[in-house]
């Protein structure tokens, strides 16, 4: 199995077509066509269906593509590596974020790296880990920095705590109940809802249960960051957010805590990584930069369940 097999098979799987692979690929469809069967012969399987409009990847080929899609990305980075280690600052370093970690640490990290590292490409994804995971996973990116994921965490990664975290109530600046000091008189308060967990309403619903509350009724549904945005500051909405967001200089003329005498769970904020894997030299810079930040040295400590570590 050598390696232009692998990208032939990737080539054919993004462009849907024997013919848009070669164009990509800069090589004549008999190429492409061999290259596949040659593929097809040592595995043992088809990997494509063909029909009127191309071909798409089977069952098969839709399992090993994503190991081929691996495979390349390790090799480039590991072609990466050896020039970093000759003492180029070259090379691309993909990270995957949360928007806590947004307004926390980047502000930081980024220009302290872009110092030391002028010539370094970044790539810096917002999102949390389960829907970032697939990228981890394949080594479209290097690392994820976020909330610690609920559930078991599989062993193909490693886990660094980098600091406990908080949520608070937060409403737009001058809201009209920030003298509240108590959530009991924020039940019926209009709510924005958002959190980790799937159903999201069960999470939102526990900040409530604990204290034994009921749970509001003027509820909104939205996970991503702009909409949450949008919505506090436009109207007198409400919502359970890392304290972050109020100490960032983007939200802290516009947002405001509601300093409520109840305790808010929070997730902790890690890093995980690939753990067979090691980072780049300028991959493994820029998670130390994070490291840094946070205030907790790097021990690359696996973790079985992502609730404690062992």
């Amino acid at each position: 199995m050598k390696l232009h097999h692998l990208r032939n098979l990737v080539a054919v799987a993004d462009a849907g077509s024997i013919r848009g692979a070669a164009r990509a690929q800069g090589l004549a469809q008999p190429a492409i066509t061999r290259g596949l069967r040659d593929l097809e012969k040592e595995l043992g399987v088809p990997l494509l269906e063909r029909h009127g409009k191309g071909v798409s990847l089977n069952v098969y080929g839709q399992s090993f593509v994503v190991r081929a899609r691996s495979v390349l990305l390790d090799v480039e980075r590991g072609r990466q590596e050896i020039e970093q280690i000759k003492g180029k600052g070259e090379g691309t370093v993909n990270a995957g974020l949360s928007s806590a970690v947004f307004l926390s640490l980047v502000p930081e990290v980024y220009p302290s790296f872009r110092k030391s590292f002028p010539d370094a490409r970044l790539s810096l994804v917002e999102g949390l880990f389960p829907a970032l995971e697939p990228q981890l996973k394949d080594g479209s990116l290097d690392f994820y920095v976020g909330p610690r994921p609920v559930g078991e965490l599989d062993k193909f990664y490693t886990l660094q705590l980098l600091f406990r975290n908080q949520r608070v109530v937060v409403g737009r600046k001058g809201h009209p109940l920030a003298h509240v000091r108590s959530l009991r008189e924020l039940i019926d308060a209009e709510w924005v809802m958002t959190g980790l967990r799937q159903p999201v309403e069960v999470e939102f619903e526990e900040q409530f249960s604990v204290h034994g509350l009921p749970a509001p009724k003027s509820v909104t549904e939205t996970l991503t960051t702009l909409p949450v945005v949008a919505l506090l500051t436009s109207c007198d909405a409400l919502a359970f957010l890392p304290q972050q967001w109020i100490s960032s200089r983007i939200f802290r003329d516009s947002l405001q805590e509601i300093p409520v005498e109840e305790a808010l769970d929070g997730p902790d904020i890690v890093l995980i990584r690939r753990s067979a894997m090691p980072l780049t030299p300028l991959a493994e810079k820029l998670a130390v930069l994070f490291e840094r930040a946070s205030g907790t040295p790097f021990t690359g400590r696996a973790t079985g369940a992502a609730g404690s570590a062992v």
